[in-house]
């Protein structure tokens, strides 16, 4: 399962999935590797994660991937990675073509000039820790920071001229009224080309246009009138194709996009999907399993679907990168709801006033919504979770990257989850307000938990924050799969059902001023390798899900159930 329709007829795509010819190289320095006097001794699956695998568990350091490309012809090809952790570099017949970094964006690396028939691809992937080479994954991070080619791959084959990327809006959802952006590339320009767009197999839009050598963009707009809307209790989904070039032309190209159509807008303390308030009732999510990493199996993703809708969740947040385009069609299809938020977590003053960080940010940024921005279950843009917001001079790299999400997709609102609820100086630049606070695990007791989230009402109204919708966006408690204690003391898992018990029934029964909670967290996974993290998690992992690492639930998965399939009853 790459994606869940077929996003070609035209143009020519092979997948790279499967097993590469693999080497481990260990602590050595990219720059002083000959590609061609690596010896591939081993075998390694992509996509997947060498360090999840019995041979090379825990192990960091510089990696080298190889298959070869078939080329047929020696026109202009693509290669399109989903996700490489953490920092890679790709060469075809030896040759150095791109680097990139980040694990959980979509890149790509054209290939040309290249003669027909087979040639290799090599791809160094480095899953150390460098903040010169890679600011965006940092060892303190409290989540288990896996390698290798994570994500799915393809080699794509491009004419004369081809679609970089289709930008779907819904301008108006009353009036079904859509604005699509076609941005398109070429080796020559040339005038007089068709596009069209079809909606669901009908044309809804056709003109000629001159191709532009490099880049270029077509917008159009047209209305759907009869289309039906996309919401979480009916997640209706449509296909637009674009076609650019001639039917019978060699050089055209095509892309297929999924819609929904819907709008997201803040109204006072609420969250208005199509005009109607939504209570956001979900956990926090992250990408692993004890087996495969951060690279998720297709039959995983699926399963870990079914079972959020089995506990009632009609909202997820991406904890804390980026989503693989895999588990957003799933929740596009599932009409559950997503926070999308770039990576990132405590981040001080010293990262958000580095310029080399910012500008990491801000590529990582701009990825996430290229993949996302088309999904409508994404319903939030975030950053930056848990950092140094409370310190003034952190408050221009807030402003710098919220600014610049608002200018990539002003359709969704914006926010970032802050652990300073009494002094953060950034909340005024959200448009929600996002809280993740553990009453009752960190600090004080359960019976300690109302007082402590009445506080932190109390002090976001003091702040001017009062009128805006408010998601707590991470509260929760450890418990381990299979311990259950009559003390019922922290760890067991009777303690962890009776605080969540106790956070939802005060947030919506007792109150009625948040609109989102977000749990934490959905599955147990494997923490940071930091010595004083560690000793604070047992097993070594986080182990506040609501199911273990191999999805078994913990008793408090029944409690939350209860919960959230009686708040989602009409009121």
């Amino acid at each position: 399962m790459t994606r869940r329709f077929r996003q070609h007829d035209v143009r020519s795509v092979t997948p790279l999935d499967g097993v590469w010819d693999f080497a481990f190289l260990g602590d050595v320095d990219p720059d002083a590797v000959n590609v061609g006097d690596i010896v591939f001794d081993d075998r390694m699956a992509v996509p997947g994660c060498f360090d999840a695998t019995p041979a090379y568990a825990g192990r960091r350091g510089l990696t080298a991937y190889r298959m070869m490309l078939p080329l047929h012809d020696a026109g202009r090809y693509r290669l399109v990675f989903d996700g490489v952790h953490h920092w890679c570099r790709v060469f075809v017949d030896g040759e150095p073509l791109a680097e990139h970094v980040g694990g959980f964006t979509q890149f790509t690396v054209d290939v040309v000039q290249y003669a027909a028939g087979d040639v290799a691809l090599v791809v160094l992937v480095d899953n150390r820790f460098d903040y010169a080479r890679c600011p965006l994954h940092l060892p303190y991070f409290d989540w288990y920071h896996y390698g290798g080619i994570s994500r799915p791959a393809a080699l794509h084959r491009l004419g004369d001229f081809w679609i970089d990327g289709v930008r779907i809006v819904t301008e108006d959802y009353v009036a079904r009224a859509m604005a699509v952006t076609v941005d398109y590339g070429a080796d020559i320009s040339r005038g007089g080309v068709p596009l069209t767009i079809t909606v669901d197999g009908g044309r809804v839009f056709a003109q000629t246009v001159d191709v532009l050598a490099e880049h270029g963009q077509v917008q159009a707009r047209f209305s759907l009138p009869d289309a039906a809307l996309w919401s979480p209790d009916a997640p209706n989904l449509h296909t637009l194709h674009v076609r650019l070039g001639a039917a019978d032309a060699a050089s055209s190209d095509d892309l297929r996009e999924r819609f929904g159509i819907r709008q997201v807008r803040v109204e006072g303390q609420a969250i208005l999907i199509n005009g109607e308030p939504v209570r956001l009732l979900g956990v926090n999510r992250h990408e692993a399993h004890p087996q495969f990493g951060s690279a998720l199996p297709d039959g995983l993703l699926v399963s870990d679907v079914q079972q959020l809708r089995d506990l009632g969740c009609n909202f997820v947040r991406g904890s804390h990168y980026p989503q693989d385009a895999r588990f957003l069609d799933l929740c596009d299809e599932a009409g559950i709801l997503v926070w999308n938020e770039a990576i990132g977590w405590q981040h001080t003053g010293e990262h958000l006033t580095d310029p080399h960080f910012l500008a990491a940010q801000e590529t990582n940024v701009r990825e996430m919504v290229a993949v996302g921005a088309n999904h409508p279950s994404v319903i939030l843009w975030g950053i930056q979770n848990e950092s140094h917001s409370n310190d003034p001079a952190c408050r221009p790299a807030y402003e710098r990257l919220l600014g610049l999400l608002r200018e990539l997709d002003p359709t969704r609102p914006l926010t970032f989850a802050s652990n300073h609820p009494y002094d953060d100086v950034c909340l005024d630049l959200a448009d929600v307000v996002s809280i993740n606070c553990y009453p009752g695990w960190y600090v004080g007791e359960i019976e300690d938990i109302p007082a402590e989230l009445d506080n932190i009402i109390a002090r976001l109204a003091e702040k001017g924050q009062g009128d805006k919708p408010l998601i707590i966006s991470e509260i929760g408690a450890g418990a381990i799969y299979g311990w259950r204690d009559w003390n019922e003391t922290r760890w067991s898992e009777q303690y962890q059902a009776r605080l969540l018990d106790t956070v939802i029934r005060h947030l919506f029964v007792d109150g009625d001023r948040t609109c989102g909670l977000a749990i934490w967290q959905y599955c147990d996974l494997r923490a940071a390798e930091e010595v004083r993290r560690a000793l604070f998690r047992p097993r070594a992992f986080n182990n506040k899900g609501l199911v273990d690492e191999y999805r078994r639930p913990k008793q408090a998965y029944g409690t939350v159930k209860q919960w959230y399939h009686k708040l989602a009853e009409p009121r």
